[in-house]
């Protein structure tokens, strides 16, 4: 690993979901929990997660992290699979879930979520449900960001040789995770477009400053869609 890094961090919003598509509104009263919370990825949306993952196989992450909404961990999956040397385990952290999503929704079981992706090694909480519940009391976007803190001092705390860590997320609550990453706020309610499998990095050098390498890049899903560029 580079000596000058601390830590680098490489951030991306899961692959296409049906949820993203566009729906009737008279249909959304009757989804299901899973359909509303946690829906699956589109064929397109598991090809861009295949590309992701092609285009992050070339160096070996030292761990990875999803949310465990389905969306996110089969995403990560695409990235497992195709690592140097093997799959890298993936650990769920219930921290990760999107804004909007129930504290005490729970997902798939984390058994069954093991059994159709075999590296997924775990599933933690880094803040308390009882201290999550009290934060949704106050000002939810100010509660986001304390949850996007908790888990950027988490993986800064865990990680601090070099290592490169991926972690797999959702579009709204990764601008609550790169606002945290950059030590900013909810000030000036900057947000960071986060497209489907969009690729964000940053970095923590030696004096544990952090730059913004890249946000929001797409270019592994240029084969497929060369007019990504101008489209999104």
């Amino acid at each position: 690993m580079p000596d000058e890094y601390k830590l680098q961090i490489y951030l991306t919003r899961h692959g296409e979901t049906w949820g993203n598509l566009p729906s009737d509104d008279s249909n959304k009263s009757r989804k299901t929990e899973e359909e509303r919370h946690d829906p699956g990825l589109t064929p397109w949306g598991l090809k861009q997660a295949q590309l992701l993952g092609e285009r992050l196989s070339l160096k070996r992450f030292d761990a990875i992290f999803s949310s465990p909404l389905i969306r996110a961990v089969s995403t990560a999956f695409e990235t497992s699979i195709r690592q140097p040397k093997g799959p890298v385990q993936i650990e769920l952290i219930t921290d990760l879930m999107e804004i909007g999503t129930p504290w005490s929704y729970t997902g798939f079981p984390v058994e069954e979520i093991k059994h159709r992706y075999s590296c997924v090694a775990s599933r933690e909480s880094i803040i308390s449900t009882e201290d999550w519940i009290e934060a949704e009391k106050d000002d939810e976007r100010e509660a986001y960001m304390r949850r996007a803190e908790h888990c950027i001092a988490y993986f800064r705390n865990r990680f601090r040789d070099g290592e490169r860590v991926f972690v797999v997320a959702h579009g709204s609550f990764n601008t609550y995770l790169i606002r945290a990453a950059l030590g900013l706020n909810n000030t000036n309610d900057f947000n960071f477009c986060q497209e489907n499998t969009g690729l964000t990095k940053i970095k923590y050098f030696m004096d544990d400053k952090a730059r913004l390498s890249y946000s929001n890049e797409t270019s592994h899903l240029f084969a497929e869609k060369p007019n990504i560029t101008f489209s999104l």
